[in-house]
């Protein structure tokens, strides 16, 4: 491979995981400078775990603070992976806070820049990375040799060159990627084997229990994923990301009170990881402690507030334990403590629609529709109720209201519709032409419009919005009455036809 003039390959890839645009710029423009071919840029760690799953790079430069997964648990989650998993990483922090630095080159990390920082300081640190990473010794670099050729999916070459590296040197790496290969071959007996026998002989190695828990939980065999995800956290347990897949398994064969242990592990990682207050929530909930699962999805809402699915489970388990007020107070807290939350308000009236309280269902509503008067979706949820009353024209009067205070398109589509559910087709076509005025899409108006007007006979005017209709979307699919309105038409002028000759 051709080198750079700083002693490392050229055409490197890196990735910059960090939510601060002109940091993540400015990193990228001296990754450029020195050479570096391809730069992948995130602002989450989710997104940057995703990234290192499915590409292969050659430096990893993280925020410590990130939404999602913190810059730790991307760290841990390259770490463990079964190939490349000493990609050279560099830690950026806005605090120059000891112990985080010591917990990330624990933790793997070669290098730490703190905020801010100038391109060459920045610099000097990369290539003194980069050198280090690509001046191997021998068999190092055939190891990662193999690595790439695993990578690349040349599962045979990266195998044959394994045992020969084998007959060389024979270490618990070496045998770890042998078994890798054959998992990328298919051939998991051989790789359960031989990891098993891995961990026998070398039980500190943790890369074993990583990879043959993951080949367990392919297999959706858990109680095996389980035990050796187990042996493997008793010997590492800070990896958040480790205990939450373990916790999760746990969930799911019913083990609450196991899964919550280590959910907590991860929390004492990062007390906001949202996956472990989410499970930490779930888990309690199963283990019939109401109380305590509140708390947590309390604490995963404020983290999250735009995410509606922690009140919708306190709901979900207060009425599976017949605790209705618990659910109830729960919500009007969360109402009350953020009015500005305006999912609170339709979760709460779907609580009293379902428990036939439904004057404070429509108060709670109305209480949203103050607040932002062109809510659309709590106009929605009043309407629906008023039909599923039969009172259509409480519904009707909802989505006029609507029309009136917002002069959105949707709300003289939504009432249209309406209209035609209920076949008042002259007010249908009223409202649609009320909808075009406040430029509601033609192409949503014209198959409703083109309804309405052969509902009231109104034929030539039917085939008029039909020919429209196909000249914007020639795709669209005509329903078959109005399809055949060419004969209709044509049959319409025989018959008038007729009635001239008789007089």
């Amino acid at each position: 491979m051709e080198k750079s003039p700083h002693n490392f390959p050229s055409g490197l890839v890196g990735l910059v995981a960090d939510d601060h645009d002109l940091i993540r710029k400015s990193i990228a423009k001296a990754l450029l400078k020195l050479g570096f071919s391809e730069i992948i840029e995130c602002h989450n760690g989710r997104d940057a775990k995703t990234i290192l799953d499915s590409q292969v790079v050659d430096l990893v430069i993280c925020d410590l603070d990130l939404n999602f997964i913190s810059g730790f648990e991307v760290l841990d989650h390259l770490r463990n992976l079964d190939t490349g998993s000493d990609t050279p990483f560099m830690i950026v922090t806005g605090a120059a806070d000891k112990d985080d630095i010591v917990k990330a080159a624990n933790k793997g990390a070669e290098e730490y820049m703190v905020k801010p920082f100038t391109p060459e300081e920045l610099e000097a640190k990369i290539i003194k990375m980069l050198n280090q990473y690509h001046t191997p010794g021998p068999i190092l670099g055939r190891l990662r040799e193999a690595e790439r050729m695993l990578i690349a999916g040349k599962f045979v070459e990266a195998e044959a060159a394994l045992d020969e590296l084998a007959k060389l040197k024979d270490t618990p790496r070496v045998r770890h990627l042998q078994a890798v290969a054959l998992v990328k071959r298919h051939k998991t007996a051989e790789a359960t084997a031989l990891l098993q026998a891995n961990i026998k002989s070398t039980p500190n190695f943790l890369k074993n229990f990583v990879t043959l828990a993951n080949i367990y939980i392919e297999a959706k065999d858990y109680k095996n994923a389980i035990h050796a995800l187990t042996l493997e956290l008793e010997m590492n347990p800070k990896q958040p990301l480790r205990q939450i897949k373990l916790a999760n398994m746990l969930l799911k064969e019913g083990n609450a009170h196991a899964a919550i242990e280590h959910y907590r592990l991860a929390l004492l990682e990062n007390n906001k990881n949202p996956e472990a207050l989410y499970g930490m929530g779930m888990a309690y909930a199963m283990a019939e402690n109401l109380e305590k699962s509140i708390y947590y999805f309390k604490r995963y809402r404020r983290n999250h507030p735009k995410d509606s699915r922690p009140l919708k489970a306190i709901v979900q388990f207060a009425e599976k334990t017949g605790q209705l007020r618990v659910a109830e107070v729960a919500l009007i807290d969360e109402k009350k403590s953020h009015p500005e939350r305006l999912d609170t308000y339709l979760i709460l009236a779907e609580f009293y629609f379902k428990h036939e309280k439904e004057e404070l269902a429509y108060s709670t509503l109305e209480g949203a529709i103050k607040r932002k008067p062109d809510f659309t979706q709590a106009h929605v949820a009043m309407a629906q109720y008023y039909l599923q009353q039969k009172d259509p024209d409480s519904a009707v009067r909802v989505y006029q209201r609507y029309a009136n205070i917002s002069k959105d398109p949707l709300a003289f589509m939504l009432l249209a519709q309406l209209y035609l559910q209920l076949k008042k087709y002259a007010q249908a076509m009223a409202t649609l032409h009320q909808g075009m005025d406040h430029k509601l899409d033609l192409q949503k108006v014209f198959p409703l419009l083109m309804i309405s007007t052969f509902r009231t006979k109104q034929m030539g005017k039917a085939w008029y919005i039909r020919e429209r209709m196909k000249q914007l979307n020639p795709k669209e699919e005509i329903p078959a009455p109005i399809a055949e309105i060419d004969q209709l038409l044509l049959a319409r002028r025989r018959v008038k036809r007729g009635f001239k000759k008789v007089s």
